[in-house]
């Protein structure tokens, strides 16, 4: 006798739905560099306290000029009777406070009973990671306006205002923030490598850090003494976001671009015929560059993450929160509700305004 295969597909609802698990696998995790390189901070729960201070102990070329310059007078001879520090006068240290009150941050979502039931398995788990990665972005977005927003601007082709900037970014704009740095005694991150013509690699200068957007970060690849990462990036070790540096009398610019850099749409001179991206006038991007110790970040608890991430990683400061169904009490009588939350605490500040510059700029690229 026959035996008949039953259609499942009859029977049985098919448990994928195609579109959505495409639109999930293209789900990509945002990338998050606005901590590059900042002086991280910690904020401990029950301190008694919402300001968190970074404390910059000074020399005589700070701002302010108490503390400690260069000396330049020999010491004389100890003679005769020796005396108490023997007669030689110390100097005095100088300290500049800077501080930041934390704010709290956070999104939920409200996810019923049948996301569980008739979802298939995962769906709960992808929600989670979404929102690990809406928190990451939020984090990368707060900070990088502690950069942009305190930092000392400089407009493109250094014009005075942003609303006269007719041009990208030019080497001019690039030259003079390398050498206001330089002059200010900025610390650089990234040690000299020399290069090699044998693997036809070339030598890389002490940097700072650039972050900007992928429209500028492709007007900079354009610049006269731009070297693309390729030509070095198998002899340093490399942000994964960065796409090449610029060199000035023996500092750099390392860059990464992030699609998180300001833009702020017609701020800038009439479009015409400059050919930069606009309507009626020119879109403006803020690229920031910056030193070592020049800008502070802060977590509650823990100290900040003080280099790139993807986001949606797991960071210390961002807490993840689940309340599952039968959880709500007299508030959910069915036990229907379930929650899930991201929350944190942040601030950051400029903690050295002459070791950080802010430069805004047209496009040209399309």
């Amino acid at each position: 006798m026959a035996q008949t295969v039953s259609a499942t597909d009859v029977e049985l609802q098919k448990p994928i739905n195609a579109i959505m698990e495409q639109t999930l696998l293209r789900n990509a995790k945002a990338r998050a560099p606005y901590f590059m390189g900042t002086q991280p901070g910690s904020l401990i729960r029950h301190g008694g306290s919402a300001t968190i201070k970074w404390r910059r102990i000074n020399t005589a070329a700070d701002p302010g000029g108490t503390g400690p310059g260069p000396s330049t007078t020999a010491l004389a001879e100890l003679t005769a009777t020796s005396s108490y520090m023997q007669g030689r006068d110390s100097v005095t240290a100088a300290f500049t406070d800077i501080t930041a009150t934390v704010a709290k941050y956070g999104q939920f979502y409200i996810l019923n009973e049948e996301v569980d039931i008739f979802n298939f398995n995962g769906q709960t788990n992808k929600l989670m990671e979404t929102l690990g990665i809406v928190a990451g972005r939020s984090l990368n977005q707060l900070q990088r306006n502690v950069g942009e927003s305190n930092a000392t601007e400089r407009f493109a082709g250094g014009v005075a205002s942003e609303g006269a900037i007719l041009t990208g970014i030019v080497v001019g704009d690039l030259d003079n923030v390398v050498l206001t740095l330089n002059v200010n005694s900025a610390l650089t991150f990234a040690p000299m490598s020399t290069g090699s013509t044998s693997i036809g690699t070339q030598p890389i200068l002490p940097a700072y850090w650039g972050l900007c957007h992928p429209h500028v970060a492709a007007d900079i690849s354009k610049l006269s003494g731009f070297k693309s990462i390729e030509t070095y990036a198998g002899q340093v070790e490399t942000g994964p976001f960065e796409f090449g540096t610029y060199g000035l009398a023996g500092q750099a610019v390392r860059f990464m671009q992030t699609e998180d850099a300001s833009i702020t749409s017609g701020a800038g001179g009439a479009t015409g015929s400059t050919g930069l991206r606009g309507a009626t006038n020119i879109d403006t991007y803020s690229v920031l560059i910056y030193g070592m110790d020049a800008i502070g970040s802060v977590g509650l608890g823990q100290q900040q993450t003080v280099g790139p991430f993807m986001a949606g990683d797991p960071l210390p400061v961002i807490e993840m929160i689940v309340h599952d169904r039968g959880t709500g009490g007299v508030a959910d009588p069915f036990n229907e509700i379930s929650t899930m939350a991201y929350k944190f605490w942040h601030t950051g500040a400029v903690l050295n305004s002459n070791w950080v510059r802010s430069l805004v700029v047209g496009s040209v690229s399309r």
